[in-house]
């Protein structure tokens, strides 16, 4: 009896469900999901490398941190949240700036957002995490 029991789980998954046939709706609505091709694939940076690095102006200093980023549900663009001022996470604050502000410098091989200073991020309105709900 144990024996039938351990060959009922093989039995299910060896079981296929018939794909149904194209309607004349189906072949002609255009595919909703986007394709990432490997050129685009290529050119995006994944958001474990872009938290917690350094981002620099264009004078090579260095006016903050990547601290998060944030994506919008509602298909908005995404923010990153970047640390600035303090030291050892003591005084720092957080500022929001749009992704598409920043700009990868191949050259130093970093994040570079142009025209940015510590005083001039510092002047931006604080950012506050929303509340979990």
């Amino acid at each position: 009896m144990a024996a039938t029991l351990l060959t009922v789980p093989a039995l299910a998954f060896a079981q296929t469900t018939p794909t149904p046939a194209p309607t004349a709706r189906t072949a002609a609505a255009p595919p909703t999901q986007t394709i990432i091709t490997p050129v685009a694939a290529a050119t995006a940076r994944r958001a474990s490398k872009v938290i917690g690095a350094n981002v620099i102006n264009e004078e090579n200093n260095n006016v903050g941190e990547v601290h998060d980023l944030m994506v919008d549900m509602a298909g908005g663009g995404s923010i990153a949240v970047l640390s600035v001022g303090g030291f050892l996470g003591i005084g720092e604050r957080y500022v929001a700036v749009p992704v598409s502000d920043l700009r990868w410098n191949n050259e130093r091989e970093r994040w570079m957002l142009p025209g940015a200073t510590v005083d001039s991020l510092k002047a931006r309105p604080a950012f506050t995490y929303p509340d979990r709900t």
